[in-house]
C-alpha cells in the first residue's frame, strides 16, 4: 500500500545464467579448468613467491599468471573473469540497468610494506604516531589505494564495463561471493537491473593470511586438501576469479538460477554450530523459493576441515533425506584450495558446469571417505550424468550461510 494505493503484489523475475568466466590455479579460462578438474588434476603445490619456512603451511593452490606492474592482484584477477564472461554472453543492458555485485575482501600491502609502517610504529609495546606518521609518508607511494577496501573490485568492473546500476561489495569470508550472487539474483527478480556481473575473488596467497589462518588451526598441517576424507586436517588455500553474468532474458540460457537464501548462525566466530542448523536453514529456503524437490546434485562447501566437512555432511543428509538417493556430492576445493572470498562463486561455476553440460566435477584427493561424511561422493574423475536440479552451498566464518539453486531450463 503507497498513498492509499494497492499496487497487487511485486510479480518476480526469473534469472537466467548468461556467461561464465574464471581464472584458477588449473587454467586461464573456465573451460581450460573444467578440462583439467574433469581429469582429477590438483593445483596445490609448495608455495615459491616467498619464504615459508616456520610457517603452519607451506602450500597452497596459485594461479600462474603473475600480472607484473599491478599492485592489487584481485583486480587482475576478477578482470579476467569478468571479461571471459561477458564474452560468452552476449548481452546489453542500459548503463544503470546493469549491475555489480561481487564477494571480496580488502587488498593487503606487500609483507615487506606491512613490515616496515610496523617497525615505524615503533616496533615494541608503545606506538609512537610521530615515528609512524614519518615512516608512512615516506612508504605512501608504495601502497595503492585500491587496496584498501574491499569495493575496489566492484568499481573497477563498473568502470571497465560502463555500469551505473546497483552496485554491491559482499565481504563475509568464506560466502561472501556466494551472497554476492543472491543479491544480484535478487536485484534482477525485483527490477532493480536487467543484467547483473556477480562472483568473487581471492588472492590470499600470502604470509599474513598463512599466518592468522594458522593460528586459528584451519589449516592442514599435511598440505594436503580432501575435503571428506578420514586424512582431513584443515584447507589448503587458493586463489583465482570466478564470475557469471545474470539475467532477466533468458535468450539461449541453459541454467535458471531458481532459488537462493542465506542464513546466520549466530553461534562463533569461526566455528559452525555444531547441530549445522544455520546450513540446513539456508539449504530448505534456498530449495523452497526454487520450488523444486529434486536435488540431482550437490556442489558441497567442502573445506577439508575435520568439523565443518562433518557438519555440512549431517546438515545435506537432514535436509535430502531420500532425495540423497538419486544425487551426487563433491567438491572443487579439493583441487584448487579454498580462495575464501571468492569460493562461493568458484563453485556455482561448478554446479552451472553440472547443469549445462551433464559434466559433474569430483573432489580431488577424497579416497577414502570418513565414515562421519556418507554421502554419495564423486571420486577420482568426472562423471557423466544428466542433472535438472543442482544444489550450491557456501558456509563461511561467523555462521554466515548461503545456499543457491540451479536448474535446467525447459
Amino acid at each position: 500500500m503507497a498513498h492509499g494505493v494497492d499496487r497487487g503484489p511485486l510479480t518476480l523475475r526469473p534469472v537466467f545464467v548468461r556467461g561464465v568466466g574464471a581464472i584458477t590455479p588449473l587454467g586461464s579460462s573456465w573451460p581450460r579448468s573444467v578440462a583439467a578438474l574433469a581429469a582429477g588434476k590438483s593445483a596445490i603445490g609448495p608455495i615459491t613467491a616467498f619464504d615459508v619456512r616456520n610457517f603452519p603451511s607451506t602450500v597452497a593452490a596459485t594461479v600462474a599468471e603473475r600480472f607484473d606492474g599491478v599492485a592489487d592482484r584481485r583486480l587482475a584477477l576478477a578482470e579476467v573473469a569478468a571479461r571471459e564472461a561477458w564474452a560468452q554472453a552476449r548481452v546489453s543492458a542500459p548503463p544503470e540497468m546493469l549491475g555489480i555485485f561481487m564477494g571480496a575482501e580488502s587488498g593487503r600491502a606487500s609483507f615487506d610494506t606491512v613490515l616496515s609502517l610496523a617497525r615505524a610504529a615503533g616496533g615494541g609495546a608503545s606506538f609512537d604516531h610521530v615515528k609512524f606518521g614519518a615512516g608512512a609518508r615516506a612508504l605512501a607511494a608504495q601502497i595503492d589505494v585500491s587496496l584498501l577496501s574491499p569495493a575496489s573490485v566492484s568499481s573497477a568492473l563498473a568502470r571497465e564495463f560502463g555500469a551505473a546500476g546497483p552496485a554491491r561489495t559482499i565481504s563475509l569470508a568464506c560466502s561472501s561471493s556466494a551472497a554476492a550472487i543472491a543479491e544480484g539474483a535478487r536485484a534482477i527478480r525485483v527490477g532493480l537491473c536487467d543484467l547483473a556481473i556477480c562472483g568473487g575473488v581471492g588472492a590470499d596467497v600470502d604470509p599474513l593470511m598463512l599466518a592468522g589462518f594458522g593460528r586459528v588451526g584451519a589449516l592442514s598441517a599435511r598440505g594436503i586438501s580432501c575435503p571428506f576424507d578420514v586424512r582431513r586436517d584443515g584447507f589448503v588455500v587458493g586463489e583465482g576469479a570466478a564470475v557469471v553474468i545474470l539475467a532477466a532474458e533468458q535468450g539461449p540460457a541453459l541454467v535458471e538460477l531458481a532459488g537462493e537464501a542465506r542464513s546466520l548462525d549466530a553461534h562463533h566466530l569461526t566455528a559452525p554450530d555444531p547441530e549445522g542448523d544455520g546450513a540446513a536453514r539456508a539449504m530448505r529456503a534456498a530449495l523452497a523459493a526454487s520450488r523444486t524437490d529434486t536435488v540431482d546434485y550437490v556442489q558441497a562447501h567442502g573445506t577439508s576441515t575435520p568439523l565443518n566437512d562433518a557438519v555440512e555432511a549431517a546438515a545435506i543428509q537432514r535436509v535430502l533425506g531420500k532425495r540423497l538417493d538419486r544425487a551426487l556430492v563433491s567438491s572443487v576445493k579439493g583441487a584448487l584450495g579454498h580462495w575464501i572470498a571468492g569460493a562461493g562463486a568458484l563453485g556455482f561455476l561448478a554446479a552451472v558446469e553440472a547443469v549445462a553440460n551433464g559434466n559433474v566435477l569430483p573432489t580431488a584427493g577424497l579416497s577414502e571417505p570418513d565414515p562421519s561424511c556418507a554421502l554419495p561422493h564423486v571420486m577420482g574423475t568426472a562423471i557423466q550424468r544428466s542433472v535438472d536440479v543442482a544444489l550450491v552451498n557456501a558456509f563461511a566464518f561467523g555462521g554466515a550461510n548461503c545456499s543457491l539453486v540451479l536448474r535446467r531450463c525447459a
